[in-house]
């Protein structure tokens, strides 16, 4: 039963291992209980090491001005929407601590709000781009699901001596597929290229890649994971975000500024989240050890930005304020917490003989790479495109001009004035 809502080369000891699992796992290699490569290449990708608050797990910084992440010759998204799967067993006992699923929801209603502005993390995919554009930051949200099925027999084991305690629901990759495109199948949602699905599981739910595996949710720091993004066979982007609030997981006791046990999983849905817009079939933007663009600052979060202590935040994202880590920037070859805003100024000169006319110039320039595109908006809907252009007005009177620059990022930058049109 489902209910419908519309609402870095060298790592430290945990590090190496965490490093040696990425390989194994991002790289896409074929584990037991996957199908053959032949028929569908499973790829775990973007795998959100097990590893606990502050533990000195490095990013890998550059060693050399051109060292970046390579491209692999694969799609990016263009664009993306976003559904959110709430799977909450009927009968098992689980469930959603109060409020959770709202936080989780306003998140991404805020991502997609702020789509195309240079404001916070998701500004710095546009770097990553295949031959027809970037991966740019152009979000939209598509609404939640509670699935309420009743849980499958038990496909795998937790790893008891590292893994939370009383997590005794465990199912593999395979299981958490099925639910996916059974929840997708029932309220008929969409299977286009560009959707992405977030499977977010309660406290209790555990899971691993497969029967056989160690790779498991919150398995320790050596083979577990706090999320990862994967494609089913018939082509269907998803990610797996089990419950990240355990103490000594997940970096759980990082600052909480929603004061709630969802504020360490949206870190984990924002790596996933944008892993899956510049490498969604694991042959993008990947490195030889099958570290993505978040993979590499795994524990960064950069400067905070406001409150103390406990409430700390370093994202503000329409409004919201969360605690998330910083990406991979090859622009700048470090992990940062957002792009550098566009520089953008607007201009107007009468033009002699004609009263009621004006040439209005926009200058602008982007720090992180070039200014691609001018539009301009005008009173009653009417646009016009390139860094100058001329407008003649029929009446006097004040009117509201914007021009809006595009970068080759795919971010925007916005520049307004008021044009007094005076009798003659």
């Amino acid at each position: 039963m489902t209910v419908h809502l519309r609402i870095r080369a060298r790592p430290l000891a945990a590090g190496a291992l965490i490093g040696a699992l990425l390989a194994l796992v991002g790289a896409g290699c074929a584990l037991l209980g996957a199908a053959p490569a032949a028929a569908h290449r499973k790829f775990f990708g973007g795998i959100v090491a097990d590893v606990p608050t502050g533990t000195p797990v490095q990013a890998r910084i550059a060693s050399a001005p051109d060292e970046v992440l390579p491209y692999g010759g694969g799609p990016v998204l263009h664009s993306n929407r976003t559904h959110l799967i709430f799977w909450d067993p009927a009968g098992s006992g689980l469930s959603f601590d109060p409020g959770y699923v709202s936080l989780i929801e306003t998140f991404l209603i805020d991502v997609a709000d702020a789509s195309h502005s240079t404001t916070n993390l998701y500004a710095l995919s546009g770097q990553y781009a295949d031959s027809s554009g970037p991966a740019a930051y152009d979000s939209t949200y598509g609404g939640a699901v509670v699935a309420t099925d009743p849980l499958p027999p038990n496909g795998c084991t937790e790893p008891a001596s590292t893994g939370p305690p009383g997590w005794t629901v465990c199912l593999t990759d395979a299981q958490l597929e099925s639910e996916i495109e059974h929840v997708i199948d029932v309220n008929g949602l969409p299977r286009t290229n560009h959707d992405i699905y977030f499977l977010v599981t309660p406290d209790g739910f555990g899971s691993c890649t497969d029967a056989s595996s160690s790779i498991c949710a919150l398995g320790g720091h050596a083979t577990g994971y706090c999320g990862y993004h994967s494609e089913t066979a018939d082509g269907v982007l998803y990610a797996v975000i089990p419950y990240n609030a355990v103490s000594g997981h997940c970096q759980s006791d990082n600052p909480r500024p929603n004061s709630s046990t969802a504020d360490p999983t949206i870190s984990t849905i924002a790596h996933e989240h944008n892993e899956t817009v510049t490498d969604p079939e694991g042959n993008a933007w990947i490195d030889a050890l099958g570290n993505e663009e978040a993979d590499l600052c795994l524990t960064d979060f950069g400067p905070p930005l406001g409150s103390p202590g406990d409430t700390e935040w370093n994202e503000s994202i329409h409004g919201g304020h969360f605690y998330i880590q910083e990406l991979w920037s090859d622009a700048n070859g470090a992990c940062e917490p957002r792009a550098q805003p566009d520089l953008l100024s607007l201009s107007v000169a009468s033009l002699p003989g004609r009263p009621r006319s004006v040439s209005l110039l926009a200058n602008g320039s982007d720090p992180d790479g070039r200014i691609v595109d001018f539009q301009w908006f005008f009173a009653g809907g009417r646009t016009a495109f390139g860094p100058q252009v001329t407008r003649t007005f029929r009446q006097p009177g004040s009117y509201r001009v914007t021009v809006r620059v595009t970068d080759s990022w795919g971010n925007w930058a916005f520049a307004k004035r008021t044009v007094r049109i005076r009798k003659r």
